[in-house]
This record gives structure tokens, C-alpha cells and sequence, in this order.
């Protein structure tokens, strides 16, 4: 029962779902900060792509999005074993 912290850059994946309902976690925003796939993908594309595009899916910080209708987000993490942890956490509005 030994407890480990890693860093936001050591997960495999994280999922954002922007307005979480309390049910149904819908994958707004996604990201893969532990690969060294990209170069992979890149070639398998065979497309040009803005490099934002893989810097994005490789960080550990949303784009900026609304508040939705449930005011509550939650984040989805997906560890080495494949085990899933899900936070929900409210929003306050901003006047």
C-alpha cells in the first residue's frame, strides 16, 4: 500500500471533460504527455501539421474553454496500469 506521486509530464494520459454532468464523463480535451510516439504519428500522418498541434497533445495545460450549463469540470487520468482516477470540481462564475 505504498503511495507514489508523479508529475503532471509522467502520466500516460489525461482527459478533460468541460462540463462534467455528474454521469457521463464526455473527453473534451485530451493529452499524452508520456509518449515518444509523435515522431511516429508525424510519419504515419504524412501531413504537415502547426508543431502546437503535438505540443498540445504532449502538455499538462488546457486550451481556455466556457463554463458549461453544469458548471463543473471533471479530469480523468489514466496510470501505468491502466487504472482510472476522476476528480470533478466545481466552477465558480466569474462577474
Amino acid at each position: 500500500m505504498d503511495l507514489y506521486k508523479k508529475g503532471g509530464n509522467d502520466v500516460p494520459a489525461w482527459f478533460l471533460d468541460t462540463d462534467y454532468n455528474g454521469l457521463c464523463f464526455h473527453v473534451c480535451q485530451a493529452f499524452f504527455p508520456r509518449t515518444s510516439a509523435w515522431d511516429n504519428l508525424k510519419r504515419a500522418l504524412k501531413g504537415n501539421y502547426d508543431e502546437t498541434v503535438w505540443e498540445h497533445l504532449a502538455g499538462t495545460k488546457s486550451v481556455p474553454f466556457e463554463a458549461g450549463e453544469h458548471g463543473q469540470i471533471a479530469v480523468k487520468v489514466i496510470d501505468d496500469r491502466g487504472n482510472e482516477l476522476m476528480v470533478v470540481k466545481g466552477l465558480k462564475k466569474v462577474e
